[in-house]
């Protein structure tokens, strides 16, 4: 600050100015955002230009204060603030705000800006009707949409609700003042103004910026920008540069003015953020010890044995996942002959070839032929239970396909024999666990078996096959029960999980504290978890808190409830366990009719419930239990029987089914050491790129400190964890990129130049390079001394195998990712405790978790942790439920503080743990992304290690460079594929990703029905995502050919072997 209670109080996020610039450049953000959206903009100006952004009330440091923007009072604190040179930039509503400060400044005779850029707006004069216009009273979802297609909010905050739902109130405010801005005429600013614009900005035509030079009586400079609405954040350094530029211009003009008396002194801002102690090497004395890392003796945990003589070590316990279709269904489609013939015309005129007399009579043979496979396979039991499980309104296409259905249009016959395709290419070769498509396998490593495996199946495809409810349908019959308020009485109540109470203030993240009067502060104090019953009995008893009747105490509940601080209701966790909580909650009720109307609704959903798991084996049985099962949840719930229509994430059903293979494998010693000296090499650089991130974001999260240590009290964790979304998740460069970018550089200079074939390197080669490349003698964080690789296993069959004639490729590496830590996976384990105890003696006691909120995308009961130590501490970031959870802290609750250079997160009962590894389960996800070994190129190699294949084949285009989406009609639509295919010199097999989709999938390029699938899925890139979507192709490895796993009648399906493997420095002790 520069001052006590000065006009600039509060304004500006730094202590004090820095004596070594030239000019301030005051920064006004766009709508909804704050000064946080500038964080990387000092970097990019350097030692002349101080960036100073503007915090602008009721956001970030200013939570506290009403949503208003006043021009005159930021003129205030900008004037006192500045020193003799300063500019204003304004992006969006903050030109706007720019302009409007500028107004206020000439017009009283105030110093003046010595330039304003104006970017991404319009003159103040001009109005608009385009995508971000007049949109601040729109419902939530479309707004949102509006924003996210704008660029304006990064796609991943859609996987964070409730951090939209903090966002939001401020967009809306911004919008609104914006919306209710009347331009008044007057004389034009004796300012220069210089414009930037984004040249695909849809928002703000290019041709509105001309009208700025109505608002000056000096000059105008226009410069466009590649991007759109929010190019800021893709193209700083250019526009830095052009900033700098122009007020170079200026300095050239004018001299400087003298500073007025009152200008503050001028001492250097904070220091750079020192970095956290990275583990390589010599040990740093500034290193901060993991909370309940493992300790000596962790080497004769018997749940692992020695990855060869690596110093890793294997757990015992293994997973091995799979398809529940044989792989040999993906060559149903193929069609080799048309291929053939189509490849014979590659240089005939695409308008000609299609014509031409043998293509096609080719095409027709073959397109009729596959329409016969998809008529069988319409018809086939098992693929319409699948299909039904997923989607029972989809067995209504399926049924147009079958035999005797085919009198429709041709095109709308291809529209259901694509999505037939899409499935079934799923459900033949993708490594999934869901349903007897994707049962899971528990497998054993044992050292002492001298063959590579021992494999046997059983009877059948699986075993054991449960139905659970999914989460958020026991959550709707929940919420009906706590709709009644007599039974809502018997219901526990608990302080949100994200609030903490001192004394009459109650902390939330991102907002202000709330009052709390004596009555409300003690509810907050007693509310554990007991029933609303008990709790109101205990309130009542304290006559000074003036509840004098139980309903006063209800009331008081409630009002607490719906201010989001305590939560009242049957708080089902996220985890399989939520039934049996219900089962509890409903059992409490004390009194009647309530606990028995309770336990009517949840039988008929049983009895529903368990008509759907004894449909299994019959898909029109299964259909209709599902649907009388959606019944019965709409009567009791009075909720669609759905949510979420319409999306691609997983839970959106009522129910599930998991099952367990019949199968049992033994994989011994001679499979050890094959992989132990790749795997030792991939295992350190994962090493390191732990280290890499924690010490990325190390940095990252000390300057958002210091922004924040600057403000007036304590730093408090949400406040910290909000800010810290931005270089997480948020759009243009963030720290994950650039670790990322190096992991791959240093791979690219252990390989050296790969060329156009395969290339493979010997492990004893690659270790002393690798020793240097990647230099890290402990992980980043506790978590990191666990990995799982997912490894692909390339063998004809069993005897091939067991004889050595296979090779490994490696699927997906779960850098510090103990995947063996998910509910659907340890339900099938003999020993759930024994993998406990296990993950805690690797991991240490103590390790912080995530208190996910119920609407997090992408994780569901299913799939929630269930191998949390009762010593495990989760973190409440955001609402969500606390029940069947031993301990949680706050976020409000733990202060961070600064000790010997580096970060610490205390509790509130005084425990102190490195900042990082509270935000662990965030830098997880960037390491599991970031083990990218290439950087994207045209063309990547095959690249092998012995006999591991870690990168396979890729070539990467674009949906308008591929010429997919421009085809017309089916026919030429192949012969589009077939070029492609030569061109780019794929091989006939393939997975295909498209950017505007989630996940790759499989093409069979010789197929007419795989082609129209292709290109329906280029063009519909192109329609929603414009020409330049990415397209990524890479080699189909292992073939449906070199596939292993069998049932009893011998056939084979693809699967991969996922590991645990425990870091040498933790088995070193």
């Amino acid at each position: 600050m520069t001052g006590t209670g000065g006009p600039a109080d509060g304004w500006f996020p730094r202590p004090v100015r820095r004596a070594d610039a030239t000019w301030q450049l005051y920064c006004l953000p766009y709508a909804g955002a704050g000064a946080s959206v500038f964080r990387r903009w000092p970097a990019a100006f350097g030692a002349e230009v101080e960036v100073v952004p503007v915090k602008l009330p009721g956001r970030e440091g200013r939570y506290g204060e009403p949503l208003e923007l006043d021009p005159v009072a930021m003129a205030d604190a900008i004037v006192a603030d500045a020193g003799p040179r300063f500019a204003l930039y304004g992006h969006s509503l903050g030109a706007r705000l720019g302009y409007e400060v500028a107004r206020v400044l000439a017009e009283r005779g105030d110093r003046l800006p010595e330039r304003l850029f104006a970017a991404a707006a319009r003159p103040p004069d001009e109005r608009g009707d385009g995508p971000l216009d007049n949109i601040a009273g729109l419902p939530r979802d479309r707004l949102v949409a509006r924003v996210v297609a704008a660029g304006g909010m990064p796609t991943e905050l859609l996987d964070a609700p409730d951090l939209i739902d903090l966002l939001l109130p401020v967009l809306r405010a911004d919008l609104a003042w914006l919306e209710v801005y009347r331009y008044e005429p007057r004389a034009p600013l004796p300012v220069p103004v210089t414009t930037f614009a984004g040249e695909s900005d849809v928002a703000v035509p290019l041709g509105q910026l001309a009208g700025w030079q109505r608002h000056t009586d000096t000059e105008v400079r226009a410069h466009r920008l590649p991007g759109g609405h929010f190019f800021l954040h893709d193209t700083l350094d250019r526009l830095a540069a052009l900033i700098r530029a122009d007020l170079h211009t200026d300095r050239a003009a004018s001299p400087a003015p003298s500073p007025p008396d009152t200008a503050p002194p001028r001492t250097p801002s904070f220091a750079t953020a020192p970095s956290r102690a990275v583990r390589s090497g010599a040990a740093s004395a500034g290193a901060v010890a993991f909370p309940g890392a493992p300790g000596p003796g962790a080497a004769s945990a018997a749940h692992r044995v020695p990855l060869g003589e690596t110093g890793w070590s294997v757990w015992r316990d293994a997973l091995l996942r799979g398809t529940g279709f044989p792989a040999a269904g993906l060559n149903r489609f193929a069609a080799p002959e048309l291929a053939v013939t189509a490849d014979a015309l590659g240089k005939v005129d695409p308008q000609q070839a299609v014509t031409d007399a043998g293509f096609v009579a080719a095409y027709q043979d073959a397109v009729e032929r596959g329409s016969r496979v998809a008529a069988e396979l319409a018809a086939d039991p098992l693929l319409r239970e699948a299909v039904g499980w997923q989607n029972r309104n989809a067995l209504t296409g399926l049924d147009h396909l079958l035999p005797g259905r085919g009198t429709g249009r041709p095109s709308k016959r291809r529209e259901r024999e694509t999505a037939l395709i899409r499935y079934w290419q799923r459900y033949c070769g993708k490594n999934d666990t869901i349903g007897f498509f994707g049962p899971t396998c528990w497998v054993t490593v044992d050292p002492d078996l001298a063959e590579v495996a021992t494999v046997k199946p059983g009877r059948g495809l699986t075993r054991r096959r449960r139905v659970h409810y999914e989460t958020w349908a026991l959550d709707a019959y929940a919420q009906r029960l706590a709709d009644d308020p007599a039974t809502r009485r018997w219901l526990p109540v608990v302080v949100s999980p994200e609030i903490h109470q001192d004394g009459r203030l109650a902390y939330r993240p991102a907002q202000p504290p709330v009052p709390l009067s004596a009555a409300a502060a003690a509810a907050l104090s007693a509310a554990d978890g007991r029933p609303a019953v008990e709790l109101v009995a205990e309130l009542s008893t304290a006559p000074e808190l003036g509840l004098r009747r139980d309903e006063d105490g209800y009331l008081l509940l409630d009002g607490l409830a719906r201010q989001g601080l305590l939560r009242w209701g049957a708080d089902l966790p996220l985890h399989p366990d939520a039934e049996r909580v219900l089962r509890q909650r409903i059992a409490a009720i004390g009194t009647e009719p309530e606990r028995t109307a309770a336990q009517r609704g949840l039988d008929r959903l049983d009895a529903a419930r368990d008509a759907v798991a004894a449909a299994a084996g019959d898909p029109d049985a299964l259909r209709d239990a599902l649907g009388v099962l959606a019944e019965t949840f709409e009567a009791v719930t009075g909720q669609e029987a759905q949510r979420r229509a319409g999306q691609t994430y997983a839970g959106r059903s009522l129910c599930y089914e998991d099952t367990d293979r019949d199968l049992t494998v033994v994989f011994g010693r001679p499979l050890l050491d094959e992989l132990a000296g790749p795997l030792d090499i991939l295992l350190r650089a994962a090493r390191w790129l732990t280290v890499a991130l924690a010490d990325a974001y190390g940095q990252a999260l000390h300057e958002l400190y210091r922004e924040l240590a600057a403000e007036p009290g304590p730093v408090r964790l949400s406040d910290l964890w909000y800010l810290a979304q931005g270089p997480l998740w948020g759009g243009g460069d963030r720290p994950v990129d650039a670790v990322a970018a190096q992991f791959a550089a240093r791979w690219a200079g252990l390989f050296g130049a790969t060329g156009d074939g395969p290339v493979r390197r010997r492990a004893a080669e690659l270790a002393p390079a690798v020793a240097a490349a990647f230099p890290a003698d402990a992980p980043g964080w506790s978590a990191g001394f666990v990995h799982s690789p997912d490894l692909q296993i390339c063998a004809t069959d069993v005897a091939a195998l067991r004889r050595g004639d296979y090779q490994v490729v490696l699927g997906e590496m779960h850098v510090a990712w103990p995947t063996f830590d998910c509910a659907v996976f340890t339900e099938w384990h003999r020993d759930a405790d024994a993998l406990r105890a296990a993950l805690a003696a690797d991991l240490g006691p103590g390790r912080v978790r995530l208190l996910y909120p119920p609407d997090w995308p992408r994780h569901t009961g299913r799939v929630a942790h269930s191998l949390a130590d009762a010593d495990d501490v989760h973190l409440g970031v955001a609402p969500g439920p606390v029940a069947a959870t031993a301990g949680h802290v706050p976020a409000s609750g733990m202060l961070v503080t600064e000790t010997d250079g580096a970060l610490v997160a205390t509790d509130p009962s005084g425990r102190q743990r490195p900042l990082v590894e509270v935000f662990s389960a965030l830098l997880a996800m960037h390491a599991v992304d970031g083990f990218k070994l290439l950087a994207p190129a045209e063309h990547t190699a095959r690249l092998s290690i012995d006999r591991l294949v870690v990168s396979r084949e890729t070539w990467r285009t674009t949906v308008d460079r591929s010429g997919l989406a421009a085809a017309r009609g089916d026919a030429a639509r192949y012969l589009a594929v077939r070029r492609w295919r030569a061109e780019l010199g794929l091989p006939e097999r393939v997975y295909v990703k498209v950017d505007t989709e989630i996940k790759p999938f499989f093409v069979d390029l010789t197929s007419p029905q795989y082609a129209v699938a292709l290109c329906n899925a280029a063009r519909g890139a192109r329609t929603r995502a414009g020409r330049d979507v990415p397209v990524t192709v890479t080699e189909m490895l292992p073939t449906p050919d070199e596939c292993w796993v069998p049932d009893a009648a011998g056939q084979r399906y693809f699967s991969e072997l996922r590991l645990q493997i425990t870091d040498a420095e933790a088995t070193d002790g």
